[in-house]
């Protein structure tokens, strides 16, 4: 993840979710108010440490072969007193609970059909403080991913297939998975139970939203 660093010493990535919790994390920082935040997936731990740099106490989540890359990043960065692990997946019936100030869902929902994604959405919302936020991104449905794609014509809620082969091997996503679009992705967090702030799709075709708990 490569960063440089703005004005206000928020770094500044090319992903553009991260970039927003990013800033939320330094606009309460700036605020005298540290944000408690779950990271889930977390993968490498990547995520996780460049919000721990910004102050978050962040508690990373996902499969326990994740642990020793978490840790030793977040070691290196001097940042491992703010950053802990848990093992978790977005399809365990039950998810850390927090509360949390923030989310951070990147990339997980769409490994799940819609209405188990849709489970696990509500219980992340829930997992926040009232007023707490979401940041959530799944892969599109007009993206490249999207090619030759069998469930395009279907519904969101009947979208659940591997992608084409090809695709499926050059992105190493061998598993099916329901692919969105920006409407689908307001329909998931109204249906949910939050309060849409934001959405909108990346140049490659990726839907990415903030939703707050009311």
């Amino acid at each position: 993840m490569d960063a440089h660093y703005n004005n206000n010493f928020v770094p500044v990535v090319s992903d553009e979710l991260l970039q927003l919790i990013l800033q939320e994390i330094a606009r309460r920082s700036r605020a005298n108010a540290r944000s408690d935040v779950l990271d889930l997936p977390c993968g490498d731990g990547r995520q996780a440490v460049a919000m721990a740099k910004l102050g978050a106490r962040v508690l990373a989540a996902d499969v326990g072969g994740c642990e020793n890359s978490v840790r030793g990043r977040a070691l290196a960065a001097a940042v491992h007193d703010l950053v802990d692990f848990t093992v978790a997946e977005l399809g365990d019936l039950s998810l850390p609970a927090g509360p949390f100030d923030l989310v951070f869902c990147h990339h997980g929902i769409d490994r799940l059909p819609y209405v188990e994604a849709r489970r696990v959405v509500r219980g992340l919302l829930r997992s926040l403080r009232i007023g707490g936020k979401l940041f959530i991104s799944a892969y599109g449905l007009h993206s490249a991913l999207g090619e030759d794609y069998p469930d395009a014509d279907k519904p969101v809620e009947a979208r659940h297939a591997p992608l084409a082969p090809a695709l499926a091997r050059c992105y190493n996503i061998l598993e099916p998975v329901c692919l969105y679009t920006e409407r689908n992705l307001v329909t998931l967090l109204f249906e949910a139970g939050g309060s849409v702030l934001k959405t909108f799709t990346t140049t490659h075709g990726t839907v990415k939203g903030v939703a707050v708990r009311v």
